[in-house]
């Protein structure tokens, strides 16, 4: 175990993170929605994250049960949402450059779509490693 850290436990605190993040992100997003108008990279956004928020329950469940096919439906759900969602991040923080001449908005941008695909890659990595101490936990 890296640092004596219960891997369960890093997956409920992922699971509820995704959540918090979610919710917040849904949220600012239909607010967008609906004081710009209909924006097909927004709507992708909102419904990618609302798939989120329902993996994220079906990844708290799995590591409180221990069921590692909810883990590993958790593992291949966030990667592939997860990566359109940085796609979509990407979309939508690179207007044209009258709209946001300030270099500050640009580097604000950067920061947040690093911040994202760190969020994806920790939300991949931990549910991992518990599914594989479960499997070594079943062989041993």
């Amino acid at each position: 175990m890296c640092c004596n850290v219960s891997h369960q436990y890093c997956c409920v605190v992922i699971g509820v993170l995704a959540i918090i993040v979610g919710s917040s992100d849904l949220g600012y997003r239909a607010h967008l929605l609906a004081t710009y108008g209909l924006n097909r990279w927004i709507l992708a956004s909102v419904i990618a994250w609302v798939l989120i928020i329902m993996a994220a329950v079906v990844l708290i469940v799995g590591a409180i049960k221990k069921i590692t096919t909810l883990l590993l439906i958790w593992i291949i759900f966030v990667l592939l949402v997860g990566i359109a969602q940085i796609f979509i991040k990407i979309v939508l923080f690179t207007p044209a450059k009258n709209i946001h001449p300030n270099d500050a908005y640009y580097i604000l941008a950067s920061g947040f779509i690093i911040l994202l695909i760190l969020l994806v890659f920790c939300s991949a990595y931990y549910p991992y490693a518990y599914k594989r101490e479960i499997e070594e936990e079943e062989y041993e």
